[in-house]
C-alpha cells in the first residue's frame, strides 16, 4: 500500500523542531531534555538526545540557528513571490500583510527572545534583520510612521494570540486597511508639513 506522506524528518531535525517549541513555551530554565525527548518520541532519560547534542546550551544554539536560517529563507522567498502592485495604498496593504505573516512565522523565536534575550544576544538582531531592518541613526518623519505601523502589527499579532481570535473581533483585512489609511494620512501630513514654506517674519 502506498501513501502520499513524504519521508519522515531525520531525528536531529525533529529534535530541533521540538526543542524550539519547548524553549519558546518554557524558556531555557524551564525546558528539560526529558520533555524534548518525550515530544520527539525518544526514550526519556536514556541519554538518547545527548548522542546528537552534548548539552542543553548546545541544543538551544542549534535550534535557534536552524530556525533563523529556515525563516529567513521562507520570508525572502515569500517577498520575492509578491506580485507587482501599482496602486500605492494596495502596495502598502501588501507589505503589511507580508509583515504580519512574517511575525506569525517568527512567533516561536519572538517568544524565546522575550524569555531568553540576554542568554542569546544575537537572537534579537537576527530576528529584526529578517523581519524589518532597524533604523540606524536618528529617524526621520517617515521612519516614525513606519515604526508606528510595525508596532501596531506586532501588537495586533500578540494580542490576537492572547485572545485566541482576531483582537477585539477586528478582522485582519479590516485592521490592515485601517492601518494603511492611518499611515497614508500620516505620510501625507508629514510631507505637507515638510514642504510648507516658512512664514516670513513680520514687523
Amino acid at each position: 500500500m502506498t501513501t502520499n506522506e513524504g519521508p519522515r524528518p531525520k531525528t536531529r531535525e525533529r529534535i530541533l523542531d521540538a526543542a524550539m517549541d519547548v524553549f519558546a513555551e518554557q524558556g531555557f530554565g524551564g525546558a528539560t531534555i526529558s520533555e524534548v525527548e518525550r515530544r520527539v518520541g525518544l526514550a526519556v532519560g536514556k541519554g538518547s538526545l545527548y548522542r546528537h547534542f552534548p548539552s542543553k546550551e548546545a541544543l538551544l544554539e542549534a535550534a535557534v540557528e536552524r530556525e533563523v536560517t529556515r525563516l529567513r529563507a521562507e520570508t525572502t522567498q515569500a517577498r520575492a513571490e509578491l506580485p507587482p502592485v501599482a496602486d500605492p495604498a494596495e502596495q502598502r496593504l501588501q507589505v503589511y500583510e507580508q509583515m504580519l505573516q512574517d511575525l506569525r512565522r517568527f512567533d516561536r523565536l519572538v517568544r524565546l527572545m522575550l524569555n531568553e534575550g540576554e542568554r542569546v544576544p544575537e537572537l534579537r538582531k537576527a530576528i529584526w534583520a529578517a523581519l524589518h531592518q532597524p533604523v540606524e541613526g536618528l529617524p526621520h518623519e517617515g521612519d516614525t510612521v513606519e515604526a508606528i505601523a510595525v508596532a501596531a502589527l506586532g501588537g495586533y499579532h500578540l494580542l490576537s494570540r492572547m485572545q485566541g481570535r482576531p483582537f477585539n473581533g477586528v478582522a485582519q483585512e479590516q485592521f490592515l486597511r485601517t492601518l494603511v489609511e492611518i499611515t497614508e494620512a500620516g505620510r501625507t501630513s508629514t510631507t505637507a508639513s515638510t514642504a510648507a514654506p516658512t512664514a516670513a517674519p513680520t514687523g
